[in-house]
């Protein structure tokens, strides 16, 4: 004989379907928002035109934070490698979200810095020559931005999802999606016994039912007496199955949803980072070639 652990006088805990928010958000949005003001104040102190102590090239393309933003694009893109490859980094996969999207914004603005704010505050470009000038720098810049904020984007329809599947999942009296098929295929079988030896009227409503999503037909059959209290159990078999597959539906286009943004943010993310790739490999090139070439004998 089976024996109930539940102890009497309490009541049932209710399931949690949302995860605690880290502290890391906070830790990482600190270290973005330092590491980056510390940029703007060396720049506005020791670099800017009129207050510039230190010149030369070095001083004048990589010391403008091009090298750091793009040291911080790439530790940005760690996060999808520790995704998909090397899940047995340290921290949480939560703690590497928030640095991928603190981090990023903050290589977003080391990035203005490092372009003077051109093709944002003063947009000088003159025919399709500019799309190529400085080694790609106009795509790479729009193509840093464009990535941060789908990544913003992306953040904004997981918690969307998560809290569309977790009001659906505390609701619908199943749970997550992966366990509604199998009510509904208990909801059939029930649906389909009662159907046996019944009146086509039965067994033609039933049918309509069973296809339908969230309500109901509304007109209900005429049926003998002796069908009616099987009637009434099938009605509500096929209420509960209409209700189960209207939950499924909405859980499965919040998946969908999340998974179309991140197929083109992934397939985006490669290609961009190449392009930016190529402008900070061939400006830093061309800093170490001019500084050769000005070096005294």
């Amino acid at each position: 004989m089976a024996v109930s652990t539940k102890t009497p006088g309490k009541k049932a805990v209710a399931r949690i379907w949302h995860t605690p928010t880290s502290k890391a958000a906070l830790y990482w949005l600190l270290f973005a928002a330092g590491y980056t003001a510390l940029f703007y104040i060396l720049y506005l102190l020791l670099l800017h035109e009129k207050a510039r102590f230190f010149k030369g090239p070095f001083f004048d393309v990589v010391f403008r934070c091009g090298v750091m933003s793009y040291l911080m694009i790439l530790g940005v893109a760690a996060y999808s490698l520790r995704a998909r490859f090397f899940h047995g980094l340290p921290w949480k996969a939560q703690n590497w979200v928030w640095a991928h999207m603190w981090v990023g914004i903050a290589s977003i603005m080391l990035a203005l810095l490092h372009a003077d704010f051109r093709y944002i505050l003063h947009f000088e470009c003159s025919g399709v020559s500019c799309l190529t000038d400085k080694y790609l720098a106009l795509p790479s810049l729009y193509g840093l931005i464009f990535l941060v904020f789908s990544g913003i984007v992306g953040r904004l329809l997981d918690s969307w999802q998560t809290k569309m599947i977790a009001q659906d999942a505390s609701t619908n009296g199943v749970g997550i999606a992966k366990a509604i098929p199998a009510r509904l295929s208990e909801l059939e079988y029930i649906i389909e016994r009662l159907n046996a030896g019944k009146s086509d009227a039965f067994k033609q409503y039933c049918e309509r039912a069973l296809a339908c999503v969230g309500l109901l037909p509304t007109d209900l059959p005429t049926l003998p007496a002796q069908e009616q209290a099987d009637f009434q159990r099938a009605h509500a078999a096929l209420a509960e199955h209409a209700r189960l597959a209207a939950s499924l539906q909405v859980q499965t286009r919040a998946r969908l949803i999340f998974k179309t943004w991140r197929r083109i943010h992934m397939v985006l993310v490669p290609l961009i980072l190449l392009v930016i790739s190529y402008h900070a490999i061939a400006e830093l090139i061309r800093v170490l070639l001019g500084l050769i070439h000005t070096r005294p004998l």
